[in-house]
């Protein structure tokens, strides 16, 4: 394993982070765990692992948990998979009973933290993804042919998870996975990737997910998820940005759908900043 992580240098979590909109700097938690009367909660929000905070801390955090019970709740675009598999290893091996929850997204490695769950739960809403592992790679063909050959290993491995929980033979889930198979909740119950519906809705994934993934479902393409912004949102912005409540309800009230007009490739902070700037006086 730890030969397989020579791939972590300064220079690669800089190209990393920005695959995702975010800077190596950020150093983001992707979970919080809460330690609740009645059961613990982890909460996994977030891109999965390097370039940011790493398997082996979450592991330690993770095995401090003294609680019965987990619950798991997953709105992930997935991440880093030597991070992902080891925590969803870790997770199995906890002596309490763990039920995962996917609350939005559980897309790529996150498919795979959502299963080490005793249960797995999903709201109707929701989508779950799985896809032959991939990775960002310079040099020359015999380091190619190398990684070539990592992969498939992974995603082996990845596959025989899968089909242990599904039930699948190894061609369909290996089929499924070369095609970048997008799921509804029912749908993943389906095929056994789930085993329960929750009534109810989650939460909205809100990732630029046509940046990292080739056949994402056109209710989750950014524009989509950003005209969620609700009139109350928008007005925030503004009155934080210092404009007057009356102007700020005014641009609420027509919303910002021109904004995303013009900026279809950038993410949730830019069009905020886009708007901070416009109020301050700072972009004509």
């Amino acid at each position: 394993m730890e030969n397989n992580l020579s791939y972590r240098t300064k220079h690669n979590a800089k190209v990393i982070a920005a695959q995702w909109g975010k800077s190596p700097n950020d150093r983001a938690d992707w979970y919080k765990i809460e330690d609740k009367a009645d059961g613990a909660e982890i909460l996994i929000y977030d891109v999965i692992g390097f370039p940011f905070v790493e398997a082996k801390q979450f592991i330690k955090d993770l095995n401090a948990i003294k609680a019965k019970t987990i619950t798991v709740r997953i709105n992930s675009p997935g991440g880093d998979v030597f991070d992902g598999v080891a925590a969803y290893n870790a997770l199995k091996n906890h002596p309490a009973k763990i039920t995962t929850r996917i609350e939005g997204l559980a897309a790529s490695i996150a498919s795979v933290i959502a299963l080490a769950g005793d249960e797995v739960h999903a709201y109707a809403n929701t989508m779950y993804m799985i896809h032959d592992p991939w990775v960002m790679a310079v040099g020359k063909q015999e380091d190619l042919r190398s990684i070539a050959d990592v992969l498939e290993k992974i995603g082996n491995q990845l596959a025989d998870i899968y089909t242990g929980k599904t039930g699948l033979e190894a061609d369909t889930i290996k089929e499924m996975m070369h095609t970048e198979t997008w799921m509804t909740a029912q749908e993943g119950k389906d095929l056994g990737f789930v085993d329960k519906v929750l009534d109810g809705e989650g939460k909205t994934a809100k990732y630029n997910l046509k940046n990292i993934y080739s056949n994402v479902p056109e209710n989750l393409s950014f524009e989509a998820q950003l005209k969620t912004f609700t009139a109350r949102e928008i007005e925030r912005v503004l009155i934080e940005a210092g404009a007057p409540r009356g102007y700020a309800k005014m641009v609420a009230a027509r919303g910002c759908t021109g904004v995303i007009d013009d900026h279809r490739d950038d993410d949730e902070d830019a069009i905020i900043n886009t708007l901070l700037q416009t109020i301050k006086g700072e972009k004509r």
